[in-house]
């Protein structure tokens, strides 16, 4: 198992995430910045640090546990 892993937060920019700090991924829809009217699927990912941050980032939860697991 990976402890860090690469994804793509909804501004393209790539981010690191630590796979022991994740403690909530969840799958939810959030309108498109240059499209008001399009839905797009992003992951919400709650991790843990010194406080619990969020991400929203592009992989679906199957891509995510691919990344961790391989």
């Amino acid at each position: 198992m990976k402890q860090v892993i690469k994804l793509t937060n909804r501004q393209e920019e790539t981010i690191l995430i630590g796979v022991k700090q994740i403690i909530e991924v969840t799958t939810m829809k959030m309108a498109n910045p240059s499209n008001s009217t399009e839905l797009l699927s992003y992951t919400k990912i709650s991790s843990v640090g010194a406080m619990v941050s969020t991400n929203y980032v592009r992989e679906s939860v199957e891509e995510i546990y691919e990344l961790i697991n391989q």
